[in-house]
């Protein structure tokens, strides 16, 4: 893997970490159940869009880093500040809409930063 597919993979580990943490707090204990598939698949389908086998990198590979920031970043925001700052009783409800707002968000990100890096990229080698 490239450096990017590397560090794609640790952002996203980490926003997994951040989930399943705010999902133990939320809960008070660990028990199994299938909102931890829901909660945990967006990050598992975008890895596997944005971490891909070794190769040169190139403007997708630049643009999974850029949207694996901004998911950890906003996993960060609705989680932690749900979970730990949030008195409110349906702060619980973020795991039913985040997940969501994560798998599409990532991906739109990641289309957007993919297209101008690569206009960027083919504007360049057209002027030098």
């Amino acid at each position: 893997m490239n450096r990017f597919a590397i560090a794609a993979a640790l952002m996203l580990a980490a926003a997994v970490v951040i989930a399943v943490a705010a999902m133990l707090h939320g809960a008070g204990k660990f028990e199994w159940n299938l909102f931890y598939v829901w909660v945990l698949a967006p990050y598992v389908a975008l890895a596997m869009v944005f971490v891909r086998p070794s190769r040169p990198p190139g403007p997708r590979d630049v643009a999974a880093c850029v949207a694996s920031l901004a998911v950890l970043a906003f996993t960060a925001y609705a989680y932690i500040g749900a979970m730990w700052f949030s008195s409110s009783s349906t702060s619980a409800l973020v795991f039913v809409v985040v997940p969501v707002y994560v798998f599409v968000g990532g991906l739109v990100i990641w289309g957007l930063a993919a297209w101008i890096l690569a206009r960027r990229a083919s504007a360049g080698s057209r002027d030098g």
